[in-house]
């Protein structure tokens, strides 16, 4: 009998199913792991095993027996521990307080012993090797140090079953080799491990058997090693191989547009009307380089052969940069201000009239950008968060417009959005590559990646590990680069 069992586990949210009928099941004395390609489902059922979120169908079993966890707390009360892939350390606590946090030793009074819960801190750290001092303070520690205490927290407690999800994404190689060595030590007969990672060698080194899901469904579940890297990425793409159209858009010119050097040295150049996508995995740093490029980070770079120093996004702007985040809600709109003026942000200056915005002139302008992305909108004056999450993203493609870009940086422009959405941005992206704009295009989906991109590099632990063609190459080489199963 599965110590840890989903039958037919759903999860749906509004106009998205990103979990459908998933069915599983965790033997007690292995490590389980659950790979799929980004947005197959992964983080959602793990977040679901956890008690983070509620299933909208299905049924978690554990040990026989059918369980609901309300919340991640009543999870960990049956036995049940996470360890994120993003921190969720308090900063102003001490590494103890966060490893106890919820579950704190008390006195004989019922009070607070911190003593105890000091000691008992620095005991678990030492036993598991984990260099952290328990009397530090959260906030002092680097994003690995931080990590190392969430694993920390999830050791802390009595756990049958043990979840990690993207436990190395942050760590060093050494962090990383001390971690399999844990997790080898915590396989018993009486404790289950689920391990989510997109490095495959990782899932190779420590996993008994493996689980693929793709769009949301579980594909197959295999003994890890009976299978081959190539096979376990075929599954993962669920499609011919063959299928990825060429690019429609026109030759990359030869004249470079931007030219950036990496932190390790690597040089990055794009040329004008060319689209370059950047592919890797979760924490490749992907995302990374595209917003020091923006000015999130200050970078040296020649514009149209121009030596600059960009020191800020307002800088950026003013070379011609513009950046579209991957996180539209968060970082990209002005959620309950309306289509007008969250269209219009970037380019007030050239607007206004002594410091004095123009009512008619703004109105113009939006209206235009907008009409070009066939924005569906009751009016410009309604609040943005009413519209759909494409036309929201239509929104914040044409503040870009606006800003006339010479290098327009795409961070995931289609997560999230409708095929309606997403063929329109395609056809808005090959427009302004015909019209001699750079763009540097970020995407999880490989499929889209290729088909748009003339060329594509590949980034692997914050460094280019490859270059390929873009319309030329396959999902599955882009993949094997990424996960260092195969060389560039």
């Amino acid at each position: 009998m599965a110590l840890l069992e989903t039958r037919g586990l759903t999860k749906t949210f509004p106009g998205v199913t990103a979990l459908d009928g998933v069915d599983l099941a965790i033997e007690a004395g292995e490590v389980h792991a659950v790979v799929g390609a980004n947005g197959a489902g992964k983080s959602t059922l793990m977040h679901l095993l956890a008690g983070a979120l509620t299933p909208s169908a299905g049924e978690i079993h554990l040990g026989g027996v059918p369980v609901t966890f309300g919340s991640p707390r009543a999870a960990r009360e049956r036995g049940v521990s996470i360890v994120y892939q993003e921190s969720s350390a308090i900063p102003a606590l001490t590494v103890a307080e966060n490893i106890f946090l919820g579950h704190e030793p008390a006195g004989p009074a019922g009070l607070l012993d911190r003593r105890r819960l000091t000691d008992e801190a620095q005991q678990l750290l030492d036993r598991y090797r984990l260099p952290l001092a328990a009397t530090a303070s959260a906030g002092s520690l680097s994003v690995a140090g931080q990590q190392l205490v969430e694993i920390a927290r999830a050791l802390s407690v009595a756990s049958r079953v043990l979840i990690f999800d993207e436990p190395t994404a942050v760590l060093s190689l050494a962090e990383q080799r001390n971690l399999f060595e844990i997790i080898a030590g915590l396989k018993t007969p009486e404790r289950a491990i689920l391990y989510v990672s997109h490095r495959l060698e990782e899932i190779f080194t420590i996993a008994d058997r493996l689980s693929v899901l793709r769009d949301g469904r579980k594909v197959a579940t295999l003994v890890t090693r009976e299978v081959r890297q190539a096979d376990l990425i075929r599954l993962m793409v669920g499609h011919d191989l063959a299928d990825c159209a060429p690019s429609s858009t026109p030759a990359a010119a030869v004249r470079p547009r931007l030219e950036v050097e990496t932190r390790n040295g690597a040089r990055v150049a794009v040329g004008r009307g060319e689209i370059l996508g950047l592919a890797g995995l979760v924490g490749s740093g992907r995302s990374r380089l595209a917003r020091a490029i923006a000015g999130f980070e200050p970078v040296s770079v020649r514009v149209d052969g121009r030596p600059l120093r960009i020191t800020s996004p307002r800088a950026a702007l003013r070379a011609g940069i513009v950046y579209l985040t991957e996180d539209r809600k968060r970082d990209g709109l002005f959620s309950e201000l309306s289509v007008l003026t969250n269209t219009s942000a970037a380019v007030l200056p050239q607007l206004s009239r002594l410091g004095v915005l123009r009512p008619a002139a703004e109105r113009a302008a939006c209206r235009s950008a907008l009409e070009r992305l066939r924005l569906a909108a009751r009016s410009l004056s309604a609040p943005v968060r009413e519209l759909s999450g494409g036309n929201q993203q239509k929104v914040i493609l044409g503040r870009a417009l606006l800003a006339e870009p010479r290098v327009l940086i795409c961070d995931e422009p289609t997560r999230g959005i409708d095929v309606g959405a997403r063929e329109e941005i395609y056809e808005r992206l090959a427009e302004l590559a015909q019209q001699g704009v750079s763009i540097i295009l970020i995407s999880s989906d490989l499929k889209e990646l290729l088909a748009l991109s003339h060329r594509v590099l590949v980034l692997r632990d914050g460094q280019i590990a490859g270059e390929l063609p873009g319309g030329a190459s396959r999902e599955h080489d882009v993949l094997m680069i990424a996960t260092g199963a195969g060389l560039a």
